[in-house]
Parts: C-alpha cells; structure tokens; sequence
C-alpha cells in the first residue's frame, strides 16, 4: 500500500487521470461536515465514501500503527450496530464495502444499491459519533492485523521496502513511520489508546462524504443532515509545522542487506507535496525518465542493454507534507553493476543541461488523457478522484483539472525540477545487495 500497500492502487492511479467531468456539487452541514454528490448516470447502485484526514502522519510514539487498526476498529460496531452487523447489513442487499489507510488519510467506502444509502448512511454516521472499542475486540483485530505485518514481512520485496522506509526520514518528520506500523506497537495497544485516536481525529469537521451514482443531490444532502446533522463533535487541528528540510537530510544508511541473489540500487528522491508549483513538473519527468513504460532508462537498461529488470516505484508521490520518494532498479547481482548508475548519472546530467524533447512531454499528456478515458469510467474511480482533490486541495472540482496542470509543464521546467530535485547533493542511492 504505497508507502505500505494499505492504501488500493485506484487511489493512486486515479489521480494520473482527469475524471469524466458529471456534474459534481457540495454542501457543508452547519456541524462542518462536507457532503459532495456526483451525479453519474448508470445502474442502481451507488458509491458512498466517508474520508478522514487522519492518517499514520497523525500517531503518536508508541501507538505507531494505530491509524490502521482504528481502520479495522471501525468495522467492529457500536451499541446500535454491535458486532460484524455492519459487514452483514451491506452483503445481504447485495453490497461491497472496504477500507483503507495512508499517511494523510484514512477513507471507508461501500458501493450498494441507491435504496440502501439511507442505511448505510445511518451506519456511518453512527460509527463516526458513536464507536466503542473494547479490549476482547482489540485482541482479536490486533491479530489480524498482526498477520498482515508477517505476511508482508514474509514476502521478500515487501520486507525489503519496510526495512528500507526506516531509514529514510529524519526522526521528527510526520511520516517516519510507515503505515503499518510497528508490530511490537500493534501488539500492545490498547482499548484506551485506541479511543484516544478517535477522540482526537474522527469527527464532522475533521472529515467528507462522498458519494456517487444516479442520485438526486438535494436528497442526498437531506439524507446526510438526518444522520450526521446530529453529531456535535469538533476538533480543532491544525497542519504540521516545523517540518525537517528533506532536501538537506539523507537517508540513515547507504547500504542495505537483501537475503536474495538479487542487488536492488534504490534512488532516493526528495519529493515536494501534492499542492507544490513544482509537482507536476517533477512527476512527468520521474515518468519520462524513469518509470514509464518506454521511459528513456527503461529503455536503455531494461529493453536494450538488458542490466535492469525492471524499474519499480514503490510508492507514487501523492503527500500532504515533502516526502521521501524511492525508484528501485532490480538487477542480477553482479560486481559491473555500477554501470547501471553511471548511465542514470550521465541521463539526469544530460536533462539537466538540456531538458527532453517536446514531443516526450507531448506524448506523456497524450497518455495522460487516454488514461483519463480508461479510468474514470466507473462511481467507484470517480469517487476516488474526487476524494483525493478535495483532501489535498481543499477543492474537489480540481479533480477535473488534473491533465491541465500538466499541460502547462514546459521543457524549461523539466530542466528546472531536474536540477533542483536531482542535483547530486540531494538525490541519495541506498545499495541493497546479498548478505
């Protein structure tokens, strides 16, 4: 889940893509909580989403992890809906439901026929005022999730990535931790300190609501002043100051063991917020040089030269707050492998003299735009884009202009962002290679 795989790859790919642009409207219940409706037409069913802006950036020492156990907690019901009622009120009409966690956020969603939104509706409002946690549930979901801690750590690359992220950031950045947390944390948590977390950060004001399908807009604002209307709860949080300088730290180590026969050169990038001027920029040329699929290294060392198996982005870049981007190229382990960072040194110099060709840039928006049809088809994916621009951006219509940011990227800023973001004082390689 980027960072760690919990949040679904859609989120990500979404934000690559401009949604089809159905008529999308908002308003805001005077407790503040903020209700957009997209109007799609299609079949009867209907994607409801509920985000909060509170993520694992948000956990304090000790409890790291809690934002993905707080994901699991929701699912275990209050006094009204007790117990797995919530997951068998939705499957027996017919519905699907899920979650998931990032560093900035953590969203619930269903996708279930347009005559039950008014109780799932009830459902969630209900879990959003109204949650109790108790220790013999806390028992039992910390051991699933603890199992999703030693599958992922079971697996190789996804040990390979956990180990890497703590060496990443300076101690006292929002996202030191990776969002699954620490299982020596998980594995002591408890029922107080989980509803300390939703004290602190699920509230009205402190969250969204999403939905979209073939409904009427007005209905559903009276629909969600009937159950969240009620909840009185406010929290006053405020963003993050005195962040770290990413640009000016390095990662805590160089080198790195990997218990395969395999040697992976991870390039450490500093990567500027969602909302940067220079992110847009940034991202077409880590795409353009890197991680497309005709990217001018992909073409050199996986399709040519054949040192790279591949070149892989563990994580795509979407952030509150500067972060820590890695691009990892897989090779066999071999002593000429230093060979492979020549050529990428030799590549970022050269762009950095003399930018890309236009008709790269004019490619990529080419791609840009047929992902935007293949993607932005269905409630779900909609819903997905437009949750993400109003999280980042405070404004969901941004959803619709996401190609256009990139169409006004020019050759000069491509030169501008490689030299500001990959000058060699800034990009780190952490060499990852058999014990």
């Amino acid at each position: 889940m980027k960072k760690y795989l919990v949040t679904g790859l859609l989120l990500i790919c979404c934000m690559y893509a401009r949604a089809i642009e159905y008529p999308s409207v908002s308003k805001i219940l005077k407790n503040g909580l903020k209700v957009i409706v997209c109007q799609k037409p299609g079949n009867d069913y209907v994607f409801l989403q509920v985000w909060y802006r509170a993520g694992s950036k948000d956990e304090a020492p000790g409890v790291h992890g809690m934002a993905h156990m707080f994901e699991h907690m929701m699912f275990r019901g209050t006094e009204r809906y007790p117990g797995h009622s919530f997951f068998r009120n939705v499957e027996k009409v017919g519905g699907v439901l899920n979650a998931s966690t990032h560093s900035d956020f953590t969203e619930y969603h269903e996708y279930i026929p347009k005559t039950a939104l008014d109780m799932c509706m009830d459902m969630e409002a209900d879990r959003m005022g109204n949650l109790k946690v108790t220790q013999e549930i806390l028992n039992t979901e910390r051991e699933v999730v603890g199992e999703e801690f030693r599958d992922n750590m079971n697996n190789w690359e996804g040990r390979m990535i956990l180990n890497e992220y703590k060496a990443l950031y300076p101690d006292n950045d929002p996202y030191t931790v990776n969002p699954i947390g620490s299982l020596e944390e998980i594995t002591s948590f408890t029922s107080d300190e989980c509803m300390d977390f939703y004290n602190k950060y699920y509230s009205p004001n402190y969250a969204y609501v999403v939905v979209v399908g073939n409904v009427n807009p007005d209905d559903v604002f009276a629909m969600a002043d009937k159950y969240f209307g009620a909840l009185t709860k406010q929290l006053n949080l405020t963003d993050k100051s005195n962040l770290p300088d990413l640009t000016k730290s390095k990662p805590k180590i160089s080198e790195m063991p990997l218990d395969q026969i395999m040697q992976v050169y991870s390039y450490v990038i500093p990567y500027p917020e969602i909302s940067n001027k220079d992110f847009y920029a940034l991202n077409m040329l880590t795409g353009l040089l890197f991680l497309d699929q005709n990217s001018i290294l992909n073409d050199i060392l996986v399709k040519k030269k054949h040192l790279v198996f591949a070149i892989i982005a563990p994580d795509e870049g979407f952030y509150k707050y500067p972060s820590e981007q890695t691009i990892d190229f897989f090779m066999k382990a071999f002593p000429g492998n230093f060979k492979v960072k020549k050529i990428v040194n030799d590549e970022i110099n050269d762009i950095i003299a003399n930018g890309v060709p236009q008709s790269l840039i004019d490619n990529y928006i080419k791609a840009k735009e047929a992902a935007d049809i293949q993607s932005n088809y269905s409630a779900e994916s909609i819903g997905n884009t437009l949750g993400y621009a109003e999280l980042y951006f405070g404004d969901y219509q941004k959803a619709y202009h996401n190609i256009d940011a990139y169409k006004k990227v020019t050759v000069d800023d491509i030169k501008r962002v490689a030299s500001t973001y990959f000058a060699p004082e800034r990009i780190s390689v952490i060499n990852i290679k058999p014990e």
